[in-house]
């Protein structure tokens, strides 16, 4: 149970930052061009069955998706990297990249642990 706090502290980031995307417009990168007051209630309700299913997964100790989701963690990074310079970006602060950030190195370490690279 130990190891499983540091995947609980990136998923808490995760959410935290699905928190911050929609105050920081995430949907503004996205293909989709609709009015914003749309966007956010479309962005924010398609997070519903994606946390229903993750909360779901864990209650269940679904070890196979605990790791798809330290991976996403560790992948989410270079997601941010490769649309920094999107004219629509607005994860410009250091709040925001310490979240990230902190995703990233959470699910580095879980996955290092369980795969006993460390």
């Amino acid at each position: 149970m130990t190891g499983y706090i540091i995947f609980y502290i990136g998923l808490s980031l995760f959410i935290v930052h699905e928190m911050d995307a929609i105050r920081r417009h995430e949907w503004r990168m996205m293909i989709i061009n609709i009015k914003d007051e749309l966007a956010y209630i479309i962005f924010t309700i398609l997070h519903i069955p994606i946390f229903i299913l993750i909360f779901f997964g864990i209650a269940d100790k679904n070890d196979t998706l605990i790791l798809i989701l330290s991976t996403f963690f560790v992948i989410h990074i270079f997601l941010h990297i490769v649309f920094i310079k999107h004219e629509k970006n607005e994860f410009n602060s250091m709040f925001s990249w310490l979240i990230i950030t902190g995703i990233f190195l959470s699910g580095l370490i879980f996955l290092s642990m369980r795969l006993e690279i460390i």
